[in-house]
């Protein structure tokens, strides 16, 4: 069975309702949030496409790349095909190993993500694009859109909207916001 994805942790010592301090003799470590809702987990990724979704992700950050991962341990129908951290790198792995489903950082030491869209849609123009940035700059969403990646999404985003996010664009839908 898969694990499922549980949201951050947070700091056993808290205040109350009246901002009374709840024991400051207790040490000061963290415990797992404990959300009384149903786990979520990614499992249900592709309720219309059932299979293994090969996925690819570009990104520069390997923490960035480390969540995608973890995502992938997490979901019964995602696997990883590779990860990159250049587009030199990229370019080389998608001539080994063409994926399903791409998560593309913006900007890479070596040049632009949305130039890297364009070139692999050329030949792959099915292929599902998620773009992803640090930046908040609105106009990073209709570069993505005129690259043809069918959503983009800020890196600070929770684990549950990227999961949104790749749902959508998978069964044929776009992810921008308004």
């Amino acid at each position: 069975m898969p694990a499922t994805l549980t949201p951050p942790f947070i700091p056993a010592r808290l205040e109350t309702a009246d901002n009374q301090r709840m024991s400051d003799a207790r040490p000061s470590v963290f415990t797992p949030y404990q959300d009384p809702s149903p786990p979520m987990t990614p499992s249900t990724l592709s309720p219309v496409k059932r299979g293994l979704i090969r996925l690819a992700v570009v990104d520069d950050h390997s923490i960035i790349r480390g969540v995608f991962a973890t995502l992938v341990e997490d979901a019964a129908d995602l696997t990883m095909a590779w990860t990159a951290s250049s587009l030199t790198e990229a370019r080389r792995q998608i001539q080994k190993e063409s994926p399903d489903f791409l998560v593309m950082d913006v900007n890479l030491p070596d040049g632009s993500g949305f130039d890297f869209v364009k070139e692999v849609l050329r030949d792959r123009p099915d292929l599902p694009v998620l773009m992803i940035s640090a930046s908040e700059d609105r106009s990073y969403q209709k570069q993505a859109l005129a690259s043809g990646a069918r959503g983009y999404i800020p890196k600070d985003s929770s684990v549950e909207k990227v999961v949104e996010a790749m749902t959508a664009i998978q069964n044929g839908g776009r992810w921008f916001r308004e």
